[in-house]
């Protein structure tokens, strides 16, 4: 007999301390997304634009709270998954526990669409080949509650993702009469984008410079992301300078493209702190549909640093496909409480001292880096927990 949600989310998962989820809808575990949208909060569930992303937002929450989060999704979606899985929460990166719930199409033995013919048979080899320890839901509630219960120890132990395998059918279907309203920001949310910047044909501020300038900015309660590349090793470099220490500064070394959806993660976990996300103009285009998602539902304290110089310079300066002028287009379009575009020390400083609650700024920024630019030494689980020693 399939599942009742509502059963389901209360003894099974609530029973094990899993609170918040965040994925994408799939037709297999449809039963229990459309319980988590119509009774859960935007805090609570989030689905995103594509599982990357919700893994990136577990993985901030998870630093945030030290609690684990559910990610679900279809397992067509999984490969959406794996860079972040492997390059942020994987173990032998900063070690971050989770609970997987994938649904499960293309199963042997079970007629299904062509689409999912090769996928869905090598479902099980496929995370036993990425390390993803995988268990197939069992048939009644109380060891549905058992499984989850040696899921999440183990996750918590080994510090690393693990998988509940939900094949079809097995979750019922959870009828509204009617949904519950979108959050405002959600409907509509469109602020004008305030351009300051100069006429001037030289660019005055490098990377490097911008950031420093976010860092004046940034008081003792704030907490600063930064993505991967030259964002992380300049933060480090000029954090190195000072004392050290790395407090409340996230380096998000991996997870491509999901540096914002990471720190909109941890701002769920700290709703009372600002979080200045440090990102590249080519990290925040790989996943910019996360990033409206987040944008509008975001009701926290994100600061989104967008450091814009058109190039990939950590891969040899290849020219980002995006003009400036459709650069700003672009934001004009995404749902952000308020958007700068500055290209001075002056004004980045103004933008940010305006900032409120869910903010871009965009910074134009030349092409200049340190010759001797180092990259971030040591464990990256000895800097997540330092990071979440500094929030507590």
């Amino acid at each position: 007999m399939p599942f009742d949600p509502s059963q389901f989310y209360h003894d099974v998962l609530q029973a094990n301390g899993i609170k918040v989820a965040f994925g994408v809808p799939d037709s297999v575990l449809s039963g229990l997304s459309n319980f988590l949208f119509a009774t859960g909060s935007m805090d609570r569930h989030i689905i995103t634009a594509n599982e990357g992303g919700a893994v990136a937002l577990a993985s901030g929450y998870h630093l945030a709270t030290g609690r684990v989060a559910l990610v679900y999704m279809q397992n067509s979606g999984l490969a959406n998954a794996l860079n972040p899985l492997q390059s942020l929460a994987a173990k032998e990166v900063f070690g971050i526990p989770m609970l997987l719930v994938i649904g499960w199409r293309g199963k042997p033995t079970i007629q299904d669409e062509p689409q999912h013919a090769l996928v869905g048979p090598r479902l099980m080899d496929m995370l036993a080949s990425h390390d993803l320890p995988a268990e197939e839901l069992p048939d009644t509630i109380s060891e549905a509650r058992d499984m989850v219960a040696c899921l999440v120890e183990q996750a918590r132990r080994t510090s690393s993702p693990v998988s509940l395998i939900v094949p079809p059918r097995r979750f019922s279907d959870y009828k509204q009469e009617s949904w519950p309203s979108l959050p405002a920001p959600v409907l509509f949310r469109r602020s004008n984008l305030q351009v300051w910047t100069s006429a001037a044909q030289e660019l005055p501020l490098s990377r490097e410079a911008a950031i420093r300038c976010v860092l004046r900015e940034v008081r003792k309660t704030d907490i600063t992301v930064s993505s991967l590349g030259g964002a992380s090793r300049e933060l480090y470099m000029i954090r190195q300078e000072k004392d050290g220490s790395i407090g409340a500064d996230f380096m998000s070394i991996g997870a491509m493209g999901h540096a914002f959806a990471l720190a909109h993660g941890i701002s769920i976990g700290c709703p009372s702190r600002r979080v200045f996300c440090l990102d590249g103009d080519g990290s925040f285009l790989m996943h910019v549909g996360n990033n409206a998602v987040l944008a509008g539902t975001s009701q926290h304290h994100v600061i989104h640093i967008l450091l814009y110089n058109g190039v990939y310079e950590s891969t040899g300066s290849q020219p980002l496909m995006l003009s400036k002028a459709n650069f700003y287009a672009l934001a004009e379009g995404l749902p952000y409480n308020e958007k700068y575009a500055v290209d001075s020390a002056e004004m980045l400083a103004k933008a940010c001292s305006s900032a409120q609650a869910n903010t871009l700024i965009i910074v134009s920024v030349n092409s200049f880096v340190s010759k001797s630019l180092p990259r971030p030494s040591g464990s990256p689980r000895l800097w997540k927990e330092s990071f979440m020693a500094s929030l507590r």
